[in-house]
Order: structure tokens, then C-alpha cells, then sequence
């Protein structure tokens, strides 16, 4: 298996192009994108980026699998009925993975693990831009974890206690603290650490051996230190970054494939930034 991770698509129809024909042209078997993909079926903008991205995957021979993050029109979502394999399909190419949907590549069990918290929640209107059935609670956690073990979570949200963002977030202060350096609500932040939180009882309840996951737009790999050994953490960028930033190549136990081709068309897209 050759399975192109993308990160944040946020229905932006020219980087979901982008990254589909790159898994095209490096031999991907199939996308997997980790959330805000960009499922807005009543807006109109979201309705053009759907029936695009599903017409240019048809022209790839491409299918595209995606979990939910924290916006995606929720309502909309769970009026698709779930079929018998676990997944939505919502189109001839394109399948949404339930929050705790398992399934076997290489020798590897992935798990999806959908949902994030919307610190900019107080700019949205409930309904239209922001759901409640955003985050993941602690009951969808807790039957993730009583499915058993699974060695790769491919999440939205990041587990707690990752060096990196621990830093990049400023989580060794209290949420009191932060107030004066990130732009968001003291409550929006308590609860973003608690749904890390969350994600980390996951990552350590079925004994996850990589995890891949979007959210915070940053791409960088680390190493978290948990109870059951050391966990690789892929965090991939957004719509907006170099596609070396926003995707990665690799096989069905997660392991990343260098690709020369990546290289050569990070250099395409920085020429026409430029």
C-alpha cells in the first residue's frame, strides 16, 4: 500500500487538486485526509468543492477516505447512513471514517479518531459553522478502547503531552497564562487541553504505535513517551502550505516513503509562489 496522508483541506478545491494529482503522480493507492476536509453540502461553496474533488478523483482513478474534525457540517454527515464495512460513503469516491472505524493495511490496525475542539467557537454561528457534535466524548473514547489494540490512530486533534506542541502551544502554562499570548478564551483553551486529553487516553488505551493527525495547520514529527513505549506523532499543515508540508507518503504500517517526485513538485508549487 502507498497511502498519501493530507492534512486540513478546509474545502479549498485548488490544494485538494493539488494533492490529488501528486498521489496520481507518485503511485498512491488512495488519499487519506485527517480532517476539516471540507464537508459543507449547504453552503454553496462547499457544494462546488465536493462535486469537483469527486469528479477529479474520478479522473485519477483515486479514492479518498477522510475522518471528521471539528468543521464539518455535522448534521448533514449523520443523515448518510454508515454501511455494512463500518464507513459512509458519500460518493462514488469519497468515504467518510467514523470515530472508532477499524481497519487492516500491511500488518498494521488503523483506527479513525474524528473531532476536535473550535477555540474561535464564539466567532460561529451553532448550526451553520459550528456543531456540537464536534468534539470527541468520553464515551466514543471509551468504545475505541474497549475494541482493543490498534497500532496507528489517525486523529484530528493531537494527543496530550507532544514536546513540540507543548512548546508550540505554550501548554506548560495554565490556560490563565495563555490568555495573554494566543488569541482565544480562556474556556476555549481548558477544553482544547481537555480534548488532548481525550485523544491521549485513546493513543495510550489501545496502545498506539504512530499516530497521524491535522488541526493545529503545523507540520512536524516527534516522539511522545507513554506507558506502552515510545509513539511517533505526525502533525501535517493546511490547504495553504507546500504540499511537502500538507502531505505524506506512506506504506499500510505507516512507515513514510521518501519520494524524489514530492521534492520536484514542493519545487513547482514554490516557483509559482514566487
Amino acid at each position: 500500500m502507498r497511502i498519501l496522508l493530507v492534512g486540513d483541506l478546509h474545502a479549498n478545491t485548488g490544494a485538494a487538486f493539488q494533492a490529488l494529482d501528486h498521489a496520481a503522480e507518485i503511485g498512491a493507492d488512495l488519499v487519506l485526509q485527517v480532517g476539516d476536509y471540507g464537508w459543507w453540502p449547504r453552503d454553496p461553496g462547499g457544494q462546488k468543492f465536493i462535486r469537483k474533488v469527486e469528479k477529479r478523483l474520478a479522473e485519477r482513478g483515486l479514492d479518498l477516505w477522510w475522518i471528521d474534525g471539528n468543521h464539518s457540517d455535522f448534521d448533514r454527515l449523520d443523515a448518510h447512513p454508515i454501511d455494512e464495512d463500518g464507513r459512509r460513503q458519500l460518493s462514488d469516491h469519497v468515504w467518510h471514517l467514523p470515530r472508532g472505524f477499524r481497519w487492516q493495511w500491511g500488518n498494521s490496525t488503523w483506527v479513525a479518531v474524528g473531532g476536535a475542539v473550535s477555540v474561535d467557537k464564539h466567532y460561529r454561528i451553532e448550526g451553520k459553522t459550528w456543531f456540537a457534535a464536534e468534539e470527541l466524548t468520553n464515551e466514543q473514547a471509551d468504545s475505541i478502547i474497549a475494541a482493543g489494540p490498534a497500532d496507528i490512530v489517525v486523529a484530528h486533534d493531537a494527543p496530550l503531552g507532544v514536546p513540540f506542541l507543548r512548546g508550540e502551544l505554550r501548554q506548560d502554562l495554565p490556560a490563565w497564562r495563555r490568555d495573554d499570548l494566543v488569541p482565544w478564551p480562556i474556556g476555549a483553551l481548558m477544553r482544547s487541553d481537555e480534548h488532548q486529553r481525550r485523544v491521549r487516553r485513546v493513543v495510550d488505551g489501545v496502545q498506539a504505535k504512530r499516530v497521524f493527525h491535522g488541526h493545529y495547520h503545523i507540520r512536524y514529527s516527534d516522539t511522545l513517551t507513554t506507558a506502552n513505549g515510545l509513539v511517533r506523532v505526525e502533525g501535517l499543515g493546511m490547504d495553504q502550505d507546500l504540499l511537502a508540508s500538507r502531505c505524506l507518503l506512506v506504506d499500510g504500517d505507516g512507515q513514510p516513503i521518501v519520494s524524489v517526485t514530492q521534492c520536484t513538485s514542493d519545487l513547482k508549487l514554490d516557483q509559482l509562489r514566487h
